[in-house]
């Protein structure tokens, strides 16, 4: 009997959390949530039970999952006269976001719109196999992550498209130059290095610490057309701008690395604007009363290729590598995700490198394996906790 219970009541949990994972990855849909749910006790209840009233509910984000009058064969207990013994227990799963998290999140995303997310020569496109998976499991994150009531607690993503540069468009660029963008829109707005003693560092530009150079200011298109966002709790906003990259140009991966982290450093509030600010980093070390950080700062790093431009320094995988060791010294979570790189060179070593631990560096093959990817980081950061 006691095995079986445990049994039961372990399904019963596994039902309640299967049910939250799906409340979240489908946008809040409770008959697919409800569905998983009994799917899920059935595939893990015991086959022991001999009557089963089971009930599904959902209210306010809290998946609950009832058992009355529902009973146990006992057949040892059979001799004494007793052929089933009564089971009785609710199990709750809260979605930890929002004021039930207790947690602000901040996540920048470093995304790879190079060409070679498109495939083939002349390495540009609108769609392609590997961009519109890119896009598709992106806006997943985006979708899971970011919750409804900001009221309380913040969840805010950032996005950093980077092919050849990282274009900043033309609200950022004179504050992060020192100087006036060229041409129309943002197709002269690109980014290059602070080729001074504050490359490696998160100075915000200003005359003292020095500006960054950039893209030419006469002739051609910067790559990529793409323009940053700083953090922002716009789901809407955010998968608009998810959807409007394009793939071109080679891959600075320095630059979108470091530009990731700019965006959730409080110093860069000043370019970026009080409402898109990072929250002070000593939140990071504070818990709340689930004893999990009062602050998530969080990079997600994707790219698909080798690092192979840069214009000062050290070559673009070795200051990519020294940006990630100096987030991670500022409380910053790293996860890597490498789209089809292979499981060796110098790609494959610098998303393991950066990343915080091993558990967090993801080697997609394919499509479907990188939209997973996405989805686990998700979950990681969006948890579900059982209710007491």
């Amino acid at each position: 009997y006691a095995a079986a219970r445990s049994h039961t009541l372990h399904a019963m949990d596994t039902a309640v959390l299967a049910a939250g994972r799906v409340l979240q990855i489908e946008s809040g849909d409770e008959t697919k949530a409800l569905a998983a749910a009994q799917r899920y006790y059935q595939q893990n209840k015991s086959n022991l039970l001999s009557n089963d009233n089971i009930t599904f509910s959902i209210e306010d984000g809290e998946i609950t999952v009832s058992i009355s009058d529902s009973r146990i064969r006992t057949p040892f207990l059979g001799v004494m006269g007793i052929s089933e013994l009564k089971i009785q227990n609710v199990s709750k799963a809260i979605i930890a976001a929002g004021s039930n998290a207790g947690s602000n999140v901040e996540i920048a995303m470093m995304l790879d719109v190079t060409g070679s997310m498109c495939g083939g020569w002349p390495y540009q496109c609108t769609t392609a196999a590997k961009l519109d998976s890119m896009k598709a499991a992106a806006k997943d994150l985006i979708d899971i992550v970011v919750w409804e009531d900001q009221s309380e607690f913040t969840s805010r993503i950032a996005l950093v498209p980077f092919s050849e540069h990282v274009n900043v468009g033309p609200t950022y660029f004179s504050a992060i130059t020192g100087a006036s963008p060229g041409g129309s829109g943002d197709e002269r707005t690109c980014i290059r290095e602070r080729d001074n003693a504050n490359r490696y560092n998160a100075a915000s530009p200003n005359g003292a610490n020095g500006f960054f150079t950039h893209f030419p200011q006469s002739g051609g298109t910067c790559k990529p057309t793409a323009t940053v966002m700083p953090l922002s709790a716009d789901k809407t906003a955010l998968k608009a701008q998810v959807d409007s990259f394009s793939g071109r140009g080679g891959t600075a991966g320095h630059l979108g690395t470091q530009f990731a982290w700019y965006m959730l450093d409080p110093g860069w509030g000043s370019i970026w604007g009080n409402q898109s600010k990072g929250l002070s980093y000593s939140l990071t070390s504070q818990l709340n009363e689930y004893g999990k950080p009062r602050l998530y700062k969080i990079a997600v790093l994707m790219t698909d290729g080798e690092y192979n431009r840069q214009y000062s320094g050290d070559q673009s995988t070795n200051q990519a590598r020294e940006f990630c060791a100096r987030m991670k010294d500022e409380g910053i979570v790293i996860y890597t995700i490498g789209f089809e790189i292979g499981t060796s060179g110098s790609a494959y070593e610098t998303m393991q490198q950066c990343a915080s631990t091993e558990e967090h560096f993801y080697n997609a093959s394919n499509g479907e394996e990188l939209r997973m990817s996405f989805r686990d980081i998700a979950m990681r950061v969006s948890t579900l906790r059982l209710a007491e």
